[in-house]
């Protein structure tokens, strides 16, 4: 996500990053909301709740905390960060509703976008400025909404995965959600799967079994 590049590549407009639970999202939503903040960009950040676009904001203000270089701040309150004038950065914390109209931002960052109404999220989209991002990070939810219509598209866009199960320092907290969790449930959190609520056919485990070589074939006396 950090080496996304419109300049490069037209489909970086947009970027989709379908994560698993605490692998990273929120950190990295930051260090772009900050990144693009301290070159004078103005960032519209929006979630699902209030709490979740607060604690992102935090994200964000740690970031500003340990940047030596940060430009001088005129207005900090829980939703806004704004620079001095001559520097132009703004971070504004914006409710998501589609009465969420009037402003101009050159990056567009929603958390959670998939548990996010699509109309609320899509009056965002026209803020962005000709030249402007769009960020939509969530973990999965059911196969329905803007995010999933356009992951599965053929639209062109970044698409970025983040499974929980392929980052070595989550491993511990992976197995054991695995045996705590329901198998929908683990799926959805932790594999960024797209998922119905009742239960499947086969399981995760019997198709994980199936496709290995030092698994034997089931034997029915």
């Amino acid at each position: 996500m950090l080496r996304t590049d419109p300049a490069q590549r037209e489909e970086d407009r947009m970027v989709l990053a379908l994560c698993g639970r605490q692998s990273g999202k929120s950190t990295t939503c930051g260090s772009l909301a900050y990144d693009d903040f301290s070159v004078g960009k103005t960032v519209i950040l929006t979630a699902p709740s209030l709490r979740q676009s607060t604690e992102l904001f935090r994200r964000i203000l740690e970031f500003k905390n340990s940047d030596p270089f940060c430009p001088p701040i005129v207005r900090q309150t829980q939703t806004e960060l704004e620079a001095h004038p001559r520097h132009g950065g703004r971070i504004v914390v914006v409710p998501a509703t589609d009465q969420a109209r009037g402003m101009t931002a050159d990056t567009i960052l929603a958390d959670e976008t998939c548990f996010l109404d699509d109309d609320a999220l899509l009056a965002f989209f026209p803020m962005r400025k000709e030249s402007g991002r769009i960020f939509l990070l969530s973990t999965p939810n059911l196969r329905q909404g803007y995010f999933y219509d356009t992951w599965t598209s053929a639209k062109k866009v970044r698409r970025i995965m983040a499974r929980s199960i392929d980052i070595p320092r989550r491993r511990a907290q992976v197995e054991f959600d695995r045996a705590t969790m329901s198998e929908t449930t683990f799926r959805r959190e932790h594999l960024c799967e797209f998922v119905g609520s009742g239960t499947p056919l086969l399981s995760w485990n019997t198709l994980t079994k199936a496709s290995n070589p030092n698994v034997k074939a089931l034997e029915l006396s």
